[in-house]
Order: structure tokens, then sequence, then C-alpha cells
């Protein structure tokens, strides 16, 4: 363990007591002064303690908003709140990827370059494991592993319900963990026990045996997406983190695209070789020589959080700027062990369940989990039983979806943060996908139509980054909160995902599978009208949290006028609002 990245203690960070080393940057009050950039200029305020929604910070544009006549279509303006007018100018449509909003300097976009290459990458890469994995027993079925095991009727379907059982088992205690302990120890642990299991799979003999792998996949996989979620919503601003979401579901679609041409491959190449069958050797080749390097790269290029930052590649002035940009955005990333409430108090579960975006958030994710017939593997059912195709035609044509998917995902992401609109892509991307569970519900249809339909699937999974982002961004004031949040909205909906395919999409239904695409076009409906109930609560606690967000409100209809600290605390540069200079120190309002 010697050899892996140590806490990075900022310069000014050292002039604490040996016994406050343990705390977070952002619960130290800045002890030496700003530390020049490049440029010349300074970073102000990057070591002061974190701002509360209702205070103000030095340093920071406030726009002064009167909501006179406030037309009624402003509510599908998903930002109005978020974001004030200065950081919505703050960079040209075409920067959208790299906008260095809080300081306009090339130190900012740096960070941002250096956190894709880390992050956006690396979780491409761990995504693209699992989805390998995934697919590879999909693909393994038609390539000879339904014979040797001898699976009958609804024995696909089953065996994945019992593995996704195995990710639902192992995921609530990271409600514990993950406020607790570095996310850079975390999930490489965690990815190397589930690629010793994805090894092990090679050697089943039974049915059963296989199962037991494929429980133990799941269950070690279980940390890969609410830890990745974790990071990303801790480094990425909101009108930037739907791209990099972008990136890290693209390596599924990659994992759906190679899995079918790697098995197509290896089964044609080393099939019976050492006389190990090619759905065999594909799993050996998953555990060994691509699972089990992106689980030790992790060790080293998952930088953390910002507050509790373990990176080996970033400088301190870039881990400051991350800082300040959390500052500015209320993203509170981390909180200090002490302060963290036990998961058997009260408090944290009533914080839960007794407020509504948990309930609203838990019907989304629900939705966009049982939706998605590109998962289904009915593509490739019909591909086999209505069409003379060889096991390797099959494999290599079972990519096209997938490949079509990777234009769809990136069309709504990268829309939702070029335009600064999730619901939008949201609702279109549902839409698509009801209009393939139509024509595949009616299947007497064309050959044409079916071949759309089904080449359309992937619009069922093109809103998951937008619905990641959202969640992300809801959950971004509490560290615990978030966790605990986002673990048991997960859990619950992955556990529908357990139960739900077992009865819509039963394997001796195949190919046509009319209940799996009824199932799923209406989970699709109400996914992209529930959107809107999502965007009612979006905007009604963002409009809470305006203040934090560089906006001031007031409503002159109502007899309203600008509140009294913007005269007495600050002052007017431009179109803006500034705290004074001459006392910069923060003030509750």
């Amino acid at each position: 363990m010697g050899l892996l990245p140590r806490l990075r203690v900022l310069p000014e960070e050292a002039y604490k007591d040996s016994t406050d080393v343990s705390l977070s940057s952002v619960d130290i009050q800045e002890k030496v002064s700003p530390s020049p950039k490049a440029d010349g200029t300074t970073v102000e305020a990057l070591e002061s303690e974190s701002q509360e929604p209702g205070t103000l910070q030095s340093g920071i544009p406030y726009e002064l908003r009167d909501e006179k006549g406030r037309k009624w279509w402003k509510y599908f303006d998903e930002f109005e709140y978020r974001a004030n007018s200065e950081y919505k100018k703050s960079r040209n449509w075409y920067s959208f990827l790299y906008p260095n909003h809080t300081t306009q300097t090339k130190a900012e976009r740096t960070l941002l370059y250096k956190l894709d290459l880390m992050i956006g990458l690396y979780f491409l890469m761990l995504c693209w494991c699992k989805s390998l994995d995934t697919n590879n027993y999909i693909n393994a079925y038609f390539s000879g592993m339904q014979k040797d095991l001898n699976m009958t009727k609804n024995d696909y379907i089953n065996t994945t319900a019992i593995s996704n059982v195995g990710a639902i088992v192992l995921q609530l205690p990271f409600m514990f963990f993950l406020p607790r302990y570095p996310t850079h120890l975390i999930l490489p642990i965690m990815d190397l026990g589930w690629s010793f299991f994805t090894f092990a799979c090679y050697r089943a003999n039974s049915l059963a045996e296989l199962r037991a792998y494929r429980f133990m996949v799941s269950a070690f996989g279980s940390a890969y997406y609410p830890v990745s979620q974790y990071i990303l919503g801790s480094w990425y601003a909101p009108d930037e983190i739907s791209s990099r979401v972008c990136l890290f579901f693209c390596g599924q679609l990659l994992g759906g695209v190679t899995s079918g041409l790697l098995q197509a491959r290896t089964y044609k190449d080393l099939n019976g070789v050492h006389g190990i069958a090619g759905w065999r050797w594909m799993f050996l080749i998953d555990g060994i020589a691509i699972s089990i390097p992106c689980a030790i790269i992790g060790f080293f290029v998952i930088p953390g959080v910002p507050s509790k930052c373990y990176s080996l590649f970033l400088s301190d002035e870039e881990i400051r700027i991350a800082r300040a940009r959390n500052k500015r955005l209320q993203i509170k990333d981390a909180v200090d062990k002490t302060k963290l409430l036990s998961l058997f108090s009260w408090k944290i579960w009533k914080k839960v369940f007794f407020t509504p975006v948990f309930w609203v958030l838990l019907v989304f994710d629900t939705c966009s989990w049982n939706n998605m017939t590109a998962f289904s593997g009915s593509f490739l059912f019909w591909l086999k039983n209505d069409h003379n195709y060889s096991v390797v035609k099959i494999n290599n044509l079972s990519v096209l979806p997938a490949c079509l998917g990777f234009i769809f995902v990136f069309f709504c992401a990268l829309g939702a943060d070029v335009f600064r609109t999730k619901w939008v892509f949201m609702v279109f991307s549902q839409m698509m996908n009801c209009i393939s569970c139509a024509i595949l519900i009616k299947w007497d249809v064309s050959n044409g139509a079916k071949w759309f339909a089904f080449l359309i699937t992937y619009f069922s999974v093109a809103a998951s980054p937008c619905l990641w982002s959202f969640i992300n961004d809801f959950l971004r004031l509490d560290p615990q909160l978030k966790a605990v949040t986002w673990i048991a909205i997960y859990s619950f909906s992955q556990s529908t995902y357990a139960w739900i395919p077992t009865l819509a999409w039963k394997t001796v239904e195949q190919p046509r599978f009319k209940t799996g695409y009824t199932v799923s076009l209406i989970f699709s409906a109400i996914y992209g009208l529930w959107t809107f109930v999502v965007l009612y609560f979006y905007k009604r606690n963002e409009k809470k949290n305006a203040l934090g967000n560089g906006i001031i409100l007031y409503n002159s209809d109502n007899g309203e006028a600008p509140p009294t600290f913007v005269d007495t605390q600050m002052e007017k540069r431009g179109e803006y609002y500034f705290v004074r200079e001459t006392d910069t120190e923060k003030r509750d309002i």
C-alpha cells in the first residue's frame, strides 16, 4: 500500500495543527496569502470555508433579479435558478466541454483536460470492461454455452436475475464506505474481485456453478456505478457533467460492440484450442487481459474528490481551482468523518425518506432500468430464429444497435450540456423508444420496419447520462445524504430489474417477446412524462438555493424590494453585484 497515492496536503494546510490534518480543505480557514497564478492574478478565497446556500461569497458575481412578470414558459428553462446570467455568458456554445467558468484562466481548462484523461477515459475503460463481461454472457449463450451447460427454457433470464441479486446485496454497504474511505481504493479493490470471478466463469461445468460465479461477479461489480457517479459529481459543473457521464456510458456501448466482434473472432480462431470451447476463451481473455489491468490502473488515476485529493497528476493550483469551482457551484464533496451521522441514526433516514426528492428520483431511476429493450437480447434471438445466419455472423451483426447507440447517447448528452436542458433530450429519447416498442409489439410488419425498430432500441438508454446528472445535482449539498440516497435509489431500481425481466422477457416467448416490449413501452412512457415532475422539483430546489447560485431574487409584483444586504454589504460593478472588498469574510443572511 506504500506505493499508492497519498492524501494531498497543500502548503497552506500545513499550518494547521497535526490534530487537524485529517480535516478536509473545505473545513480549513485560509491561513496564508493566496498563491499567484501563472498570469499574475491570485486565486481568491480558495481555502475559505465551504459556503452554505444562505451565505454570500467574496469574489462571486451576483445577479439581482426581479421576477416581476415572469412568463409561464420559464418553467421549461432548466437553468433559470441554477446559474446566473454571468455564468451563462462565460462560455461560447462551441467551448461547452471546457468553459472554465470560474477563473477564466488556462489553469482551469488544463484541470478539465486532466480530469477527462484521468476520470473520463478511465471510467470509459471501466464501464467497457463491465459491459464486455455482461455482453460476453449473452454472446457465450449463443456460442455454445447453452448446449455445454444444458441451459433450457428460462435458464438464460433466470441466471441474469440471480447475478443481479449479487449486485444489490453488496451495494448496500457503500452507504457507509463512500463518505468515509478513499474512492481510489474502494473501486479498484472491488474491481479485482470482479475480475477474478469473471476469469472463473471459463471453468464452469454446470449451470449452478456458472450462476455462483455470475452472482459474485455482479456482487463485486456493485461498486462501479455508484462510486463512479459519486466521483464525477464531485469534479464537474452541472453543464459539464452530462458530457462526461456520456463518456462513461459509451464504455457500456463499446462493450456491446467489442463483445460481439471479440466473441466472433474468438469462436472462429480459438474454439477447441487446447480443448477449451470458444465461449470459455472469451471469459479467460476478459478476466486476465482486460479486467485485471484496468483494476490496477484505477489505484493510480482515480483522484478522490477535490477536498480530499489523492491525485499524482494534479498540481496544487489545479486542486485549489477545483475547490473554488465547487464552492461557487454549491458542490460539497466531502465532510470530516467526525461530522458524519451513524447509519443507525434516525436523522439520516429521516432526511432520505421524508423528502419528496427521494421518491421522485426513485420513480425516475426505476423507469430507466426497466425500459431497456437494448439489453434484453431480443435482437440476437430474432437474428437466430428468423434468419439462417451462422454463429459468427450473428455475433458480428449483434454490434449494429450498439454502434448506433453511440450516436444516440452523444446526441442526448452533448445536447443537454450545449443547450443546458436535459429534459428535452430525455423526453425525445423516450418518444423514440416508444416508437420502437410499438413496432415490435405489433410484430406483423415488414422486415425493414423490424430492422428499424431494433436499430433504434438504444434510445432506451440514451437518456441515462442526463438522468445521472440530474441525480448528482439534486444531491450535491450533502456528501453523506448523497451516498445514502444514491445507493438506496440504485439498489431499489436494480432490484426491480432482477425480477421484472423474469416476468416480461421470458426466454420461452422468444423471438417475439410481446410482453417484454409492452412493459418497456409502459416504463418508457412513464419515464418521459415523469421528466416534467422531476423538472418541477428541480426548479423548486434551485429557487430555494438561488442565492448560493449567484442569484438574488425578489418580486416587485408582490411588493418586494431588493434585500437590504444588497445596499449594506455589496457593491455594483457593471451588471453584477459583489461582496465589498473592504469586508470579504463570509456573512450569514
